[in-house]
């Protein structure tokens, strides 16, 4: 079963969109730990052993659907993820990051937005839930009334199949498509959606290059091929022409040998059971 999210399709099954932060902390328990090994979720790049010690606490999306051979290896937030990606960043928790995609050190994401038609950027035209807010409401008597809009959370990153983004890389906050193929250089400051095997850098980002030709990019996201997992392509070298590779998966394809690759993802319900 696919989804489609900010127009790209997602392979992982029970997998939903998050707009807010919404999560759950969990204590690491010995079947907390249990859980990791079971589902082959990674902590290490390196390693298959579980990172998080005993009795302290992760941070897990109520939308979390991790699939199997993802990896961890810095943090406690866990999101969405897919098969083959790992990320060395911490991000936000409403981010959700597909399968095969590769993420650096560094990578970060701007906070919220301030309203700028407003009388004032301050919080308190739209915070509701600020500590120093509620400690003024506490001790004084107001009638003044804040509205609190969506344009002002930060907004999730989604990012596709097949990306790569690298080190010092920043995201802005109102919600950004980072479609699958795609390369983000580092030190780049990215503010609009990225097109798919488009190569962006700079601040702001901007296209440089396509990694392929435009036919050749089409055959790509028609063959999608990160629905499988790898280990089907048996005729397949990792240093194929692009050409090759593409009438290599489809000759596979029309020969019946390759299954979509659908694993069970750790979700929010197995960590509450």
């Amino acid at each position: 079963m696919t989804v489609e999210i900010n127009g790209i399709t997602f392979f992982q099954t029970n997998l939903d969109y998050q707009e807010k932060h919404t999560r759950k902390v969990i204590q690491v328990t010995p079947a907390v730990r249990e859980l990791f090994r079971q589902h082959q979720v990674l902590t290490h790049l390196k390693s298959g052993r579980v990172r998080f010690p005993l009795e302290t606490t992760i941070e897990v999306s109520h939308n979390v659907a991790i699939e199997p051979f993802a990896t961890f290896p810095v943090g406690n937030r866990l999101y969405p993820m897919g098969a083959f990606s790992y990320s060395r960043s911490e991000l936000p928790i409403n981010t959700i990051v597909g399968r095969y995609s590769s993420i650096a050190t560094g990578v970060s994401r701007m906070g919220a937005n301030h309203p700028m038609d407003r009388f004032s950027t301050s919080i308190v035209t739209y915070e509701s839930d600020s500590a120093a807010i509620n400690a003024y409401r506490n001790q004084q008597t107001s009638e003044f009334t804040e509205i609190a809009e969506s344009q002002h959370l930060d907004q999730p990153v989604i990012i596709g199949n097949d990306v790569w983004i690298g080190q010092d890389v920043t995201f802005s906050s109102g919600g950004l498509a980072i479609n699958d193929g795609a390369v983000v250089a580092a030190n780049s400051v990215v503010t609009k959606d990225v097109p798919p095997y488009a190569v962006v850098a700079g601040n702001p980002a901007h296209i440089v290059k396509y990694r392929f030709d435009f036919a050749t990019i089409q055959q790509l996201l028609a063959l999608r091929w990160w629905q499988y997992d790898f280990g089907q392509f048996s005729t397949v070298r990792a240093d194929d022409d692009i050409g090759d590779f593409i009438d290599k998966v489809l000759a596979l394809q029309s020969a019946g040998q390759l299954r979509v690759f659908e694993p069970t993802p750790l979700t929010l319900t197995d960590f509450l059971r």
